[in-house]
């Protein structure tokens, strides 16, 4: 049976030489981070200069002045890892808003959940296998828009982050291990513009920053700050719609994520049909872990492609969303209820 005392040393050694990010005590992770929304998702995302749902709330809130009835709307999100020290990152709830627009004004309230991702670590105590270390980060958030002129809308918005870091330890006596859940809280600002050139192009443009987490194990997670800027065609009659956007990320290491996405809807068909494909490219992979020399880790070009399919009713829509790519595969499904 061992002491107390050797039990401490050993979660000591533990957190030394552990493959979990956190583990370190000082090493940072920046969680990857994606738009909300299946939509926005089929679109490979591309959608700052589309933002015509209730997604718009984060991804750009000047889109918001688009919608012309009260929604809700609720996405659930599945998102799977393969790479070197994440096992998964997967939740239920992605995205919840309800959104409330006027004639010249919009107000949106939101939830969301950004990152759940999970570290796979192999502690040995007793014969038995630790639990799962963990980070959550959601937020909540209040967004606006007013419309300037017919053709351009303005938007800003308020987010409070929460990140909630679990770490397995060793109990007092050594026998089983437990998680240990610490949590930071943060808050941030968002704003964008829309401006519609002609029935056919439109322009958007966004800023959201993100959110800084050291948490009282040593270790911190950071959610970049994001400057977006795009532009979407659409053809007569709304059948068809092309989007392009450029991201520059700042946070560990700052780098530019390019989108490109299409969608064609079935006008004649009841209900209305959209399919939608889409690429986007990370050069640096999505979730960049830095160590405590200062070198990053899984950081390397990941090429994503995506494909979605939508059906719209009167009050009612629903759609489905895929991201592929050699490391992640994320499946989207949203619904939005109009009244």
């Amino acid at each position: 049976m061992k002491t107390p005392r050797q039990c401490l040393q050993a979660a000591i050694v533990f957190l030394a030489l552990s493959v979990c990010p956190f583990a370190t005590g000082q090493s940072t992770i920046e969680p990857p981070i994606i738009n909300p929304g299946a939509r926005s998702l089929g679109l490979g995302g591309a959608f700052v200069a589309v933002a015509d749902d209730a997604t718009a709330a984060w991804a750009n809130p000047s889109g918001l002045m688009q919608l012309a009835r009260s929604e809700i709307s609720l996405e659930g999100r599945s998102w799977s890892e393969d790479r070197e020290g994440v096992a998964s990152n997967e939740s239920s709830l992605g995205f919840l808003s309800f959104v409330l627009p006027r004639q010249k004004w919009s107000i949106a309230i939101y939830v969301q959940t950004l990152s759940s991702l999970e570290f796979p670590t192999e502690w040995q105590a007793n014969n038995q296998i630790d639990p799962l270390s963990g980070l959550v980060v959601g937020n909540f958030g209040v967004s606006a828009a007013l419309r300037l002129s017919e053709a351009v809308s303005i938007g800003f918005g308020l987010t409070a982050f929460a990140g909630v870091l679990s770490e397995g330890t060793f109990d007092p006596d050594g026998t089983y291990p437990f998680l240990d859940d610490m949590a930071e809280s943060d808050v941030g600002a968002t704003a964008g513009v829309l401006w519609g050139l002609n029935d056919a192009w439109a322009l958007g443009a966004s800023f959201r920053s993100g959110a800084d987490f050291t948490f009282a194990s040593g270790g911190r997670a950071t959610i970049p700050d994001i400057l977006a800027a795009g532009a979407s065609w659409r053809s007569a009659g709304g059948h068809a719609v092309l989007a392009a956007e450029v991201e520059q990320l700042y946070g560990i290491e700052n780098r530019t994520r390019l989108h490109l996405g299409g969608e064609w809807v079935f006008l004649k068909a009841k209900p209305l049909i959209g399919l939608r494909g889409g690429a986007w490219y990370d050069p640096q992979g999505g979730a960049v872990s830095i160590t405590p020399e200062g070198d990053l880790t899984n950081a390397e070009a990941v090429f994503h492609t995506a494909a979605g399919i939508g059906f719209a009713w009167k009050k009612f829509q629903l759609d489905l969303a895929g991201d592929f790519s050699k490391r992640t595969t994320i499946v989207s499904l949203s619904m939005i209820f109009t009244f």
